[in-house]
């Protein structure tokens, strides 16, 4: 499948607008007639709203990220592993956490995550095998795109062939080891990662730290920045994002 930037300023948009007032009143601006179904555990601080497009036969899973006054530095503990096999997405084992503590694959993703996407998981379960949506777009900004690849790599698994799945995130860190990165990559095949400029939270957690990215990146704006720190954390806003899709979207009309 062919990059569509319609497609992901749609989704740059929505990851946008996620960041609203968390309330039954939120409506997103490509179809203000839809209601969307929403799930805040508050237990996690796990955010997500599910939207379903009757016309198109698609449905939208979008994650909300972190707070703009986080600090990704000092607050996200990158240390914290947390083992897991591909049978952890089956239905069949949902025993949590005790089936990421016998890996026999390799593995590995970020505990903080993980545990943030399965406090909302079954929720998102249920709308999904009730729904008619033929295709699944997830999508999310900063931690929100985290959360949107272990969502992919769990629909994909569950709902498949029933459903097909595609991945828009942005500024989004790193989720797992490589062996998690390559299992993504069979499953997942229309994923798209973007980054703008030198964002700073699309370089955690560090490689260092045996974390890799999952395919595919697609660069937006220029790295050339004499402001390290201050242009890299500028880079991370989602307006930037949407700003250099909007361009993109135009060139490729």
């Amino acid at each position: 499948m062919e990059l569509d930037y319609e497609i992901a300023l749609r989704c740059a948009h929505l990851s946008n607008e996620v960041y609203r007032a968390f309330t039954d009143e939120l409506r997103f601006s490509m179809r203000p007639s839809l209601t969307p179904k929403l799930f805040d555990i508050q237990r996690t601080d796990t955010q997500v709203a599910l939207l379903e497009d009757p016309d198109t036969q698609c449905g939208y899973v979008v994650f909300r990220g972190s707070d703009a006054d986080r600090d990704w530095l000092t607050n996200l503990d990158f240390s914290r592993w947390s083992a897991v096999t591909d049978a952890v997405l089956d239905d069949r084992q949902l025993d949590y956490p005790d089936v990421y503590e016998a890996s026999r694959s390799g593995v590995k993703i970020h505990s903080g995550f993980t545990k943030a996407y399965l406090a909302a998981r079954s929720e998102i379960h249920a709308v999904v095998q009730k729904s008619v949506m033929t295709r699944w777009v997830m999508t999310g900004h900063s931690l929100g795109g985290a959360l949107a690849k272990l969502c992919a790599v769990d629909l994909q698994y569950n709902f498949s062939p029933k459903i097909s799945v595609e991945v828009y995130t942005f500024g989004a860190p790193r989720v797992g080891n490589k062996a998690f990165a390559e299992s993504y990559n069979r499953r997942v095949l229309n994923s798209w990662r973007f980054v703008n400029g030198n964002d700073v939270v699309s370089g955690l957690p560090r490689r260092w730290q045996r974390y890799r990215h999952v395919n595919t990146r697609i660069r937006l704006g220029s790295m050339a920045s004499w402001r390290i720190i201050s242009g890299s954390l500028q880079d991370h806003r989602i307006d930037r994002y949407i700003s250099a899709l909007t361009k993109r979207a135009s060139e490729q009309k």
